[in-house]
């Protein structure tokens, strides 16, 4: 029996350079933002098509995902992130759910720390 509920999307390393922060410094300066997103939806049919038509465009997510990072500001990664989340959701009725990761390399912590981050998961309402 082959199910589909665990297919997905992987838009994994994107890199966008945006405003986002709480600080002045950051919000006037700017930083590279890394972002991973996953999106849960039937791939059965594109499967078989091989059409584009049957499947999320994973074109349309990037852009989404670039547009909210370089053309928004947000103070908090929590508002970046669950803006992507929501308008990735907003992209297709196919969409079941979506994971988001936001990453900020740079931040003004005293101390060695590869990055800060978050991740949200949203589902489509039933």
């Amino acid at each position: 029996m082959c199910t589909t509920a665990d297919d997905k999307l992987l838009l994994h390393g994107m890199e966008f350079y945006g405003y986002h922060g709480d600080l002045p410094a950051e919000q006037e300066l700017g930083q590279k933002f890394l972002i991973d997103v996953d999106v849960w939806a039937s791939l059965a049919v594109a499967q078989s098509s091989d059409m584009l038509s049957d499947t999320i465009n994973y074109v349309e997510i990037w852009e989404i995902t670039k547009n909210s990072v370089e053309q928004k500001k947000f103070e908090m990664i929590e508002a970046l992130g669950g803006n992507i989340a929501n308008r990735i959701l907003a992209l297709d009725s196919r969409i079941a759910r979506v994971r988001v990761s936001v990453k900020k390399p740079q931040v003004c912590i005293p101390g060695t720390l590869k990055y800060v981050g978050i991740e949200m998961t949203r589902e489509r309402s039933a």
